[in-house]
This record gives structure tokens, sequence and C-alpha cells, in this order.
């Protein structure tokens, strides 16, 4: 079906009503979501939030949006499971302009203040909606280009201080828990430059969400399992980038061993395996259920046989060491199985666990 034709002059009147909004707000702040990525517009929107001189967060689906661009990024909103300075900045604000932001439970379940969306600016799925009333047939693209037209082309500077990611792992003999692992990706990143993150569901997902801002992909939508790995696959595939990926056991008992195609492609991505020998997020919700209990599978023993090399690691002095072997191994893939203690959670999904509950406990 061809696209259809837009109207000049609803797209100028509903600019001019954007621009109207923002410019007469205390706290305006842009929300990017997975349509700017969906049709190209990183670099765009980038440009625009500069010449807004506006804050910008992304949602929980849209996290790893605008990491290569420069751009005034404070964070990911997730509500009460999220850093609290970027919470009170959206919900606090009097001109929120979620460009491109899908809205659904995923990004506005466990809002700490409920958000009232008709004092927003969603532009989403070929239109625009302000307040009470919508703008139709005006694609995000149109939008965007508008906007910078009508902005001219001054930018207007705008400092900001993104919350601090953890750092500086200390390389002991304790027992490794999720944001341990989100700790030494960090130091990693940090010494080595940034890796593309293929990330399946459940606390590993959680854990990426405290790891610096790099390209991300993930199945925030849906939740299913098994995404993870061949979406690493997938990664290296398309941008011939090295991927670390970030995968429970649960998960990995599904879709793992894509691995065994490592070899036949020249692929090498590092492998983090989450292993709590238990589908620990489903047993957060529902402690009774003896499903949960998975057992422990030899994931490393198995990565030979598959064409690449296994470690499994017990403490955080393990952790470091495998991961920077990996880093520096190339033409392999390189699989660390990580002992996580059971009922021993990501700080982040603990925070979102939390909010789950209280928002849904009896009034």
């Amino acid at each position: 079906m061809p696209p259809q034709p837009v109207d000049p002059d609803a797209l100028a009147a509903c600019v001019d009503e954007i621009l109207a909004r923002l410019a007469g707000a205390r706290s305006p702040v842009l929300m990017a979501g997975v349509e700017v990525r969906r049709y190209g517009l990183e670099a765009q929107v980038a440009q625009l939030a500069r010449r807004l001189g506006v804050p910008v967060v992304t949602s929980f689906m849209g996290r790893g949006l605008l990491a290569d661009q420069e751009v005034p990024l404070l964070g990911t909103y997730m509500g009460v499971a999220g850093f609290p300075e970027v919470t009170e900045l959206v919900e606090g604000s009097d001109g929120l302009f979620l460009l491109g932001e899908i809205i659904c439970d995923t990004n506005f379940a466990v809002s700490q203040t409920k958000i009232d969306m008709r004092k927003t600016i969603q532009a989403l799925d070929g239109r625009v909606t302000i307040g009470y009333h919508t703008y139709s047939q005006l694609p995000l693209a149109a939008v965007v280009e508008r906007m910078l037209a009508c902005l001219g082309t001054g930018d207007k500077p705008l400092a900001v201080t993104p919350p601090a990611f953890p750092h500086g792992l200390v390389a002991d003999d304790a027992a490794i828990t999720p944001s341990d692992i989100a700790t030494a990706v960090n130091d990693l990143m940090a010494a080595h430059g940034r890796l593309p993150i293929a990330s399946d569901m459940g606390d590993c997902l959680f854990t990426a969400m405290e790891i610096q801002h790099t390209a991300l992909v993930a199945p925030g939508y849906y939740a299913t399992m098994g995404f993870g790995v061949p979406a690493g696959l997938g990664l290296q595939a398309a941008t011939n980038e090295r991927p670390l990926i970030l995968v429970g056991d649960g998960a990995f008992q599904m879709t793992g061993w894509e691995l065994g195609n490592c070899r036949r492609y020249g692929w090498d991505p590092i492998v983090l395996v989450f292993n709590n020998a238990s589908w620990e997020m489903l047993r957060t919700f529902q402690p009774e259920s003896g499903f949960n209990d998975l057992g422990h599978w030899g994931f490393a023993e198995m990565a030979a046989g598959m064409g690449g090399d296994g470690v499994r690691v017990n403490t955080r002095a393990e952790l470091k060491a495998a991961l920077d072997r990996a880093l520096a191994t190339r033409g392999r893939f390189q699989l660390i199985d990580i002992t996580i203690p059971s009922g021993v959670l990501s700080q982040t999904l603990a925070r979102f666990v939390a909010g789950v509950k209280r928002l849904n406990a009896p009034k």
C-alpha cells in the first residue's frame, strides 16, 4: 500500500503546536522510542534534541537508541525500577515529548507517579496526539524534518549529568551477583571500548540497564525467551561487530545451541550465561512452583563441541579473568558460564519486582 500524502497545512499546524508547547514548558523532556530506530531517524532526532536544548531519555524498549550520537542523553526511564533522577525528571515534566514511543506496560507499567498521557505530546504510528486532539497521517520522519526546518541551524548547548553506572569491580573470592556482571562489563568497555549487546529476557536484560549506554537489541515488547543468542549472531552477521550476548541458563537451554553455527561463519561473540539453575525471574513472582528449578547443565564443557571455548566462573576474580581472556581471544566464540546464587537479583530487577508488588497490592 503506497504511503498516504502528507497534508502540508496539517503538518505545519502540528509542528507549530509542538514547538509552542515545548517552548512554554517549565521542564520539557524528549523520550525516544523504538520507531526512531525503525525509521532510521537517530541522527535527525539527535540533531533535533540539540536544537531544542532539551534533555533526552529513552524508554525501556528504546534502550540502546542514540548511544552513538552526540545528544544530551540522561538515561533510561523505568519508573520505580530506574534511576530516581530520571524517573523524577520524566514524571515531573510538563512538556513530555514521546517521540516514536509505544504506549504499553513494558514502558510505563511501573511509573512511580502515573503519567497523564493527555498532557503529553505523542508522535507514534503515523499520527501526533497533543492533549485531546490528534493530527492523523503525519509520519514520524515528516514531523522530525519539519521541526528541524522550523528550528533553524543553531544548537542550544545543554549540559546534563547522566546517572553514574557502576565501575571498579572488586576481583576477590566473593560469589557473583548480576550487578557484579554489569560492573565487570563496564570496566571492560571503559578499558577497551564499547561492544554492542544482544540480551535475552530475564534478569540479564535488567542487568543490561546497569551497563553503560551502548547499542542494544532485546525482546522488550513481547518478553519472549530464547532471543539473545540468535540475535547476537545476527548482529555480528549484519554489522561485523563483535557482540556481547547476555542470556540466562533457561533461555540458553532453548536456543544457545545456535552457537554451533559460529565456526561455519567465522563469528566470535562473547557469551555471558547467567546461571542460577533456575527460572529466577519466574520464581520472584511465583516462588512456590517447583518447575522453576532447572539444575546445573555443563554449558562451559559443551562449548568445545560446538567450536568455541567455555569456562565456568564462581567468583568475581574468576569473572574478571575470564572476561579479559575472552576479549583477547578472537576467531572462536567465548562462553563464560557464570554461577549466580539462587535468589540473588540485579539491583534493577529487585526494584522492579518490589515496585510491581507495591503497585498491585490490595488498596
